[in-house]
């Protein structure tokens, strides 16, 4: 009996091949008669009930590849992943299909144009440097950190004085365009914080040294990037009625406040958790700084010709990430799009840069793991599913078991970009150098693991 499937591949570019798929003729025409049973209820013959007329008498009246394209369907995903077995394929994106002749007695063909991951070029990794950096907490740390729950603390009094910057109006406010109310220019007791830049241009600046009672017309220019199309760039005139001027009343920095704003009785001691919070953060802090420059410096290390689709499939990730945490806020895409104003095309837009760095860290990361020939241990493998998923004991064994080799593989790449990046870490030197700033909250691979999506 004949393969249902046969396949070749040619290497077009380094990162893409070209896949030439035969599908034979007794595979085709199993794909015909399932696409004849799923849609032979839609068609309409004389003299027979809906959904009941034979084949033939469909492909009669319709033409003979009435059910040609509903077959490819049917039979493309096997054909293409029986392809990408054969010849050990590991795709980075969704193909490009072409089609080709297709008919019963001589079965179908198709061509698959295919990108695969490059292997980056690296080779002095070693002795790497980042910035030189204090952990300790200094005076200056504490008494910020003081001052902030300082702020938390604060109440509110009415002040008869008039208004400081940092004070909190109550306002009555109405806008105009030429002299016309414009919608959504109109407020009554809202509350403003000033110099909180919650008002367009210098709003609140001319709310300074009022006091209740007082009306006032301030102008304003509405700015060139506004939300509302309608007002950009437009002058407009508010009448303002100040109703309210209140004060931050703040608590005396004492054993008191120290009892009252958290779980110790004496300054001294909240002093000291203070302390040990601020050098934890530090810690963190300069752990994450210094894997944002060595990567930085691993990736200008390197060589790596990265196929656009690599950068196209890490973009859609980061759109299903984005779609499952506003799922979780409660919050569908589509309303969130409108209440942003934003398109799917935008956010997409916006996140390339970060798509780039996350692809090409994770190919540096990869290509060292490689010429270091680590590997990941079955007992690193369960640890690393166990601590990502917080499972464990029968409930992680049966998760491990239902991984299908596709995502195991995913997962086994991300642990090996893990240990390469601690083993570059463990040859890193801190200097006094100036080195180029660098955000902490920049990735060093691309480490997302979503086990849901194992189909």
């Amino acid at each position: 009996m004949s393969q249902k499937f046969t396949s070749t591949v040619e290497t077009v570019e380094p990162t893409k091949l070209k896949l030439e798929i035969s599908i034979s003729p007794e595979a085709f025409r199993e794909g015909l008669l399932e696409a004849y049973n799923k849609n032979k209820q839609h068609f309409n013959i004389q003299g027979f009930r809906k959904g009941k007329a034979p084949r033939k008498m469909i492909e009669q009246v319709y033409g003979r590849e009435v059910f040609y394209e509903d077959a490819l369907n049917v039979i493309l995903p096997d054909a293409y992943e029986a392809a990408l077995d054969q010849h050990e394929i590991e795709p980075v994106y969704r193909p490009e299909i072409e089609l080709g002749p297709a008919s019963e007695n001589e079965g179908a063909t198709f061509h698959a144009i295919v990108y695969i991951r490059p292997e980056a070029e690296i080779d002095s990794y070693y002795g790497l440097t980042y910035p030189k950096t204090d952990i300790e907490a200094t005076e200056d740390d504490i008494q910020q950190a003081l001052h902030t729950e300082q702020q938390k603390s604060a109440t509110q009094i009415s002040v008869e004085r008039p208004a400081e910057m940092g004070d909190i109006v109550t306002i009555n406010f109405k806008g105009y365009f030429d002299g016309e109310p414009f919608e959504g220019g109109e407020g009554t007791d809202h509350e403003l914080t000033l110099g909180s830049k919650q008002f367009i241009d210098t709003f609140e600046e001319q709310l300074v040294g009022l006091i209740p009672g007082d009306d006032v017309t301030v102008n304003v220019t509405f700015p060139e990037e506004y939300h509302h199309p309608d007002y950009s760039g437009k002058p407009a005139t508010f009448e303002v009625e100040i109703i309210d001027v209140q004060a931050k009343q703040l608590p005396e920095i004492d054993d008191d406040f120290a009892s009252n704003v958290s779980d110790f009785d004496t300054l001294a001691e909240y002093r000291e958790d203070l302390a040990n919070t601020i050098k934890t953060r530090k810690e963190q802090n300069l752990e994450n700084m210094k894997r944002g420059h060595i990567m930085r410096q691993l990736v200008e290390k390197a060589v790596m010709d990265v196929p656009e689709a690599m950068y196209l499939a890490r973009i859609d990730e980061m759109m299903r990430e984005f779609e499952q945490h506003i799922q979780m806020q409660g919050m569908n895409v589509e309303t969130y799009m409108r209440f942003t104003k934003l398109t799917p095309e935008a956010m997409k837009a916006s996140w390339r840069p970060q798509a780039e760095i996350d692809v090409k860290n994770m190919l540096v990361l990869e290509a060292i793991a490689k010429k270091e020939e680590l590997s990941v241990s079955e007992e690193e493998f369960a640890e690393y599913i166990g601590k990502i998923t917080s499972q464990e004991g029968d409930a992680l064994t049966a998760l491990i078991e239902s991984l299908p080799p596709f995502r195991r593989k995913e997962i086994e790449r991300s642990k090996l970009c893990d240990k390469a990046m601690e083993l570059v870490l463990e040859k890193a030197v801190a200097t006094d150098e100036p080195m180029p700033e660098i955000s902490v909250s920049q990735p060093e691979a691309d480490s997302t693991i979503d086990l849901e999506d194992q189909e």
